[in-house]
């Protein structure tokens, strides 16, 4: 026994021994080492070993899930233009991605992304069929056809010369644009913009309001200050304001001097002429008489009234 004990002594490496003897020989010698740390110092180093264990452990996962997914990667890029790919969506189902999802074609861009960056360098208009520049280009109101500036001012021209105010989209089938006048100041000459401008104002005035000179070397447009009718013998004598004539406002001819309207609406149309109003003024004077048949004049030189028509 004590052999043994010795023997356990030295084991223990010259540290505190404690020896515990018992009365019955078989029972073994039990030693207990008197541990020079103390219970809270065994924890921490407890604590220090099992974190630098689960350290380990993450770096380890980490490398394996890197080197997965490097793997993998060419097959998922091959799928991108391949077959259709399967991606996850927030609720964990797959989502199939195509080529039209992804808005990729492997023959090139989409047609969209196509006419937008041709815009961008120009068009071609559909009147003319030449390739413009985008700083050429006129987009009519509200319908956005485009043309060419050369064009819509040489359609502009031609609609105001057939006295056109309201000018619409040059396309044929479009009944919805329009061209404004403001758009085309810079595109038509000036007085083919006043032209345009005198037309679009006689548009909006109403027929009851407006009248014209009626000598044809002036024509210029009125406005009647009885808008609405009124009395028209109280302005039946006017004073063109451009041309200084005078003129019928209530029949819109030439003043008819010494006649009044009722009268003079009784004529015939050969009879409305200047010198012919003239002669019914004279024969006023002199008292002369048409023959009710050929409606010439006669003057009475004796005798009864009675006329006989040659």
């Amino acid at each position: 026994m004590e052999n043994s004990a010795a023997d356990a002594a030295a084991a223990a490496g010259g540290a505190d021994v404690i020896y515990i003897s018992s009365d019955d020989e078989d029972e073994e010698i039990r030693i207990l080492s008197a541990d020079p740390y103390s219970p809270e110092e065994i924890q921490i180093q407890e604590v220090i070993l099992l974190s630098l264990d689960y350290s380990r452990a993450a770096a380890a996962d980490a490398d394996t899930a890197q080197s997965s997914a490097s793997s993998s990667r060419p097959s998922a890029a091959a799928s991108t233009f391949g077959e259709p790919s399967s991606l996850p969506d927030r609720k964990g189902k797959s989502k199939l991605l195509s080529e039209e999802s992804v808005g990729c074609n492997a023959d090139g861009p989409s047609e969209s992304t196509t006419t937008r960056r041709w815009r961008k360098r120009g068009f071609t208009c559909i009147i003319c069929m030449d390739k413009v520049q985008a700083s050429e280009e006129f987009l009519v109101n509200v319908c956005s056809h485009a043309f060419c500036k050369s064009c819509i001012g040489g359609y502009v021209a031609a609609k105001v010369s057939d006295n056109v105010a309201a000018i619409g989209c040059p396309d044929p089938g479009c009944e919805e644009g329009s061209v404004e006048i403001g758009q085309c100041r810079d595109i038509v000459p000036p007085e083919l913009f006043g032209r345009w401008s005198v037309s679009l104002w006689e548009s909006s005035m109403g027929e009851t309001t407006k009248c014209y000179c009626p000598f044809k070397d002036c024509s210029a447009m009125l406005i009647n200050d009885n808008g609405d009718g009124g009395d028209a013998e109280e302005i039946a004598e006017t004073e063109c304001p451009h041309c200084h004539r005078m003129f019928c406002a209530s029949c819109r001819v030439p003043w008819h001097d010494g006649i009044d309207c009722k009268e003079f609406r009784k004529l015939g149309n050969d009879e409305k002429g200047k010198e012919d109003l003239m002669l019914k003024k004279l024969a006023g004077k002199k008292k002369w008489q048409r023959c009710p048949q050929c409606r010439m004049y006669v003057e009475k030189s004796a005798g009864c009234t009675f006329m006989r028509c040659r």
